[in-house]
């Protein structure tokens, strides 16, 4: 079920998902879910909070990270956070077109969710390339361990989710005729 961004209950929503983004940077760190908060962003918004909402959540781990958590001002460590942030935004847009050609609901979201974790992944994967890595930041182990915790956080944001609709925070949207842009 999608929802409107636009008034007091979308801004709520994403100020919302930016504080439980402060709550995951705490509690993890580095590992905040940007799969699944790009899951939820990217098939329960208009593309447009998606991306707001998505944006929103890494600023705020940043700031975490930087301000609370003493993340060290070097230029390898403001490269990973873009390249965090980029990743983010790409698993995003990933989960927005699997959404528009998905033939369900579930498909959009189970789909929506795969893609962006292999999206997500795979741009921070690929960043190995030209920025500094451990040999075991991507090890079986560790991606594993990152996919359950995105798993968690996304059942755990689509209750939210549907709790922000049953008391009117967020209103779902309505479908647009076919053809409607």
């Amino acid at each position: 079920m999608q929802t409107r961004i636009g008034g007091l209950g979308g801004a709520a929503w994403i100020a919302f998902i930016a504080a439980v983004s402060v709550a995951f940077s705490m509690a993890l760190a580095c590992a905040i879910p940007f799969a699944a908060i790009a899951t939820i962003a990217g098939t329960r918004m208009p593309v447009v909070g998606a991306i707001v909402l998505t944006g929103a959540a890494w600023l705020a781990n940043q700031l975490v990270g930087y301000l609370i958590l003493g993340y060290p001002i070097t230029w390898d460590s403001l490269a990973w956070g873009a390249m965090i942030g980029i990743s983010a935004l790409a698993a995003t847009g990933v989960v927005v077109a699997v959404k528009n050609g998905a033939p369900s609901t579930f498909a959009a979201l189970t789909g929506g969710f795969v893609a962006a974790f292999a999206t997500y992944e795979a741009v921070l994967y690929g960043a190995t390339a030209f920025l500094p890595s451990g040999d075991a930041a991507f090890s079986f182990a560790v991606v594993i361990g990152i996919a359950w915790t995105n798993i968690l956080a996304l059942t755990g944001l689509l209750v939210l989710h549907r709790l922000a609709i049953a008391i009117g925070l967020l209103a779902p949207l309505r479908p647009q005729p076919a053809g409607y842009a």
